[in-house]
């Protein structure tokens, strides 16, 4: 059974656009995360109590560690959609070059006969 492969412009583009808009919503996502922190950053307590120093640095490390995975998935998803798009648009100039081609060819073998 024959396949065939072609590039679905608007296809890629409704991928990276979702994979873009991935994005947004993990900036939202860090948003509400670091209002929610802002609120309770001090719950462990200020003092110079035990638990106060015990409980700050763990809070804060898994604080920071939140920020930069939601960061890390920020970067990966546009680094997917640029990517999407880059390797898109190298099959799609690929494929024009040769569909243009086989015309050319195709119009040098079917001139007049004679």
């Amino acid at each position: 059974m024959p396949s065939s492969f072609d590039a679905d412009a608007d296809a890629v583009m409704t991928a990276t656009s979702m994979l873009r808009s991935f994005t947004t919503h993990i900036e939202g996502m860090k948003q509400r995360f670091r209002n929610g922190v802002n609120d309770t950053i001090t719950w462990y307590g200020t003092g110079e109590d035990e638990f106060a120093k015990k409980q700050g640095p763990i809070y804060l490390e898994t604080v920071d560690n939140t920020f930069k995975t939601l960061d890390a998935l920020t970067e990966a998803f546009l680094s997917l959609a640029n990517g999407t798009m880059e390797n898109a648009n190298v099959f799609l100039n690929r494929q024009s070059d040769v569909l243009s081609s086989i015309k050319q060819e195709s119009d040098s073998q079917s001139g007049p006969r004679g």
